[in-house]
């Protein structure tokens, strides 16, 4: 059983970073594609468009051939409350069970209804491959440190995927308003050359549209980009919630010679 759970997809778990170490010539090519474009548009005055492209070269060279699997992960800690990798998924529908077993109720007065769990006690949780390990580990009195062990390998791979998608969006987040002064700068040299004793308004208008135009477009790009990160920072730390209180339940039932059953 133990066997099966060490099986994990590689574009998502733990080859992420067998994939970022391979990611450099194709994201520094994919990148200097877009870039190309974006000097196309920024020429044509379309300057949304243009810093739109630059973060997407940008987001391309630091994701590379990741950059798929980024925006699908993206999407699913938007949108959805489960992970991304089906491991982390166990490790949640784990925690949500083992709390409302481990829970003590309490009756209108406030005593104790359901308290702590008696030595031997036989706790039912979902069928999955955590637990199923979990059960095995338990079953052969191995210790609160192998279980632990166990927990662990069905935390790291999502901790690390969000991890590394959280530092390509900062990164773009980071360096999009520098783009956005290289702009304003651009539109503040035109702007100079075209000071003279014949200068006027409508003459120094598009430099200063530049100028502006990039300025907040930088800006407002930047703030998506790290919207978006901190949803995966977010998620990192309600990941790790959940791992901490696996833990400690784990304990708990280590220490009680509890039993886990298996729900059908």
């Amino acid at each position: 059983m133990a066997k099966t759970s060490k099986l994990a997809n590689p574009a998502l778990g733990s080859g992420v970073g067998q994939e970022a170490a391979g990611a450099g010539a194709l994201g520094l090519l994919g990148a200097a594609a877009v870039f190309v474009i974006a000097i196309v548009f920024f020429v044509a005055e379309s300057y949304f468009l243009a810093m739109l492209l630059v973060s997407i070269a940008l987001l391309v060279y630091v994701a590379g051939g990741e950059l798929p699997n980024l925006a699908r992960s993206a999407l699913t800690v938007f949108f959805s409350g489960r992970h991304r990798i089906e491991k982390a998924v166990h490790l949640q529908d784990t925690v949500a069970a083992l709390r409302k077993v481990l829970y003590m109720k309490r009756d209108d007065e406030g005593w104790i209804k359901i308290g702590p769990i008696e030595p031997g006690t036989k706790i039912k949780l979902p069928d999955n491959p955590l637990v199923r390990e979990l059960q095995s580990v338990l079953r052969h009195k191995k210790g609160s440190e192998y279980a632990e062990y166990v927990a662990h390998d069905y935390y790291v791979d999502c901790r690390e995927l969000y991890d590394h998608f959280h530092a390509h969006l900062d990164f773009v987040a980071n360096v999009m308003p520098l783009f956005g002064l290289i702009g304003t700068v651009i539109g503040l040299i035109g702007m100079f050359d075209r000071l003279g004793s014949n200068t006027s308004v409508e003459n120094l208008a598009p430099e200063l549209a530049i100028s502006l135009q990039c300025t907040l477009f930088g800006a407002i790009l930047a703030s998506v980009y790290m919207s978006a990160a901190s949803r995966f920072d977010q998620r990192i730390k309600a990941l790790e919630y959940d791992y901490e209180i696996l833990v400690h339940a784990l304990d708990v039932l280590v220490q009680n010679t509890a039993d886990i059953e298996v729900q059908a």
